[in-house]
């Protein structure tokens, strides 16, 4: 007996949550019908969603009319040249790391010499 009264609470409290989900999807729907009334009055048309998303061979081909212009190639000439005169600064900086390492690693041989 005592599941009985906790049944019916449950039960009322799911009908309750479903009285709140109708009023939520009412309000839903009068929302809904109230925009597409307001953008017919203005002239608007409805636009599918899928024409809002750019299509990957549209995409390319913005990119193929980016790639091309003079601008773009002008800017990718520059930092090409950019990148091989960091890269060969690199190699210039690596050399002298490494001879000044092997210039210390002489001193301290001739240090340990000296000292034994």
């Amino acid at each position: 007996m005592g599941s009985l009264p906790s049944s019916r609470s449950k039960k009322t409290k799911v009908q309750e949550q479903l009285m709140t989900l109708k009023m939520l999807f009412n309000r839903l729907r009068r929302i809904y019908e109230k925009c597409n009334e307001n953008c017919q009055l203005q002239g608007m048309e409805y636009t599918h969603i899928e024409s809002l998303i750019p299509l990957k061979e549209e995409w390319d081909m913005k990119s193929e009319e980016k790639r091309t212009s003079e601008a773009y190639r002008l800017a990718y000439k520059e930092s090409e040249e950019i990148m091989e005169e960091v890269i060969s600064k690199n190699k210039h900086l690596k050399e002298i790391i490494d001879k000044l390492r092997r210039i210390i690693f002489e001193i301290n041989i001739m240090l340990n010499m000296r000292r034994s």
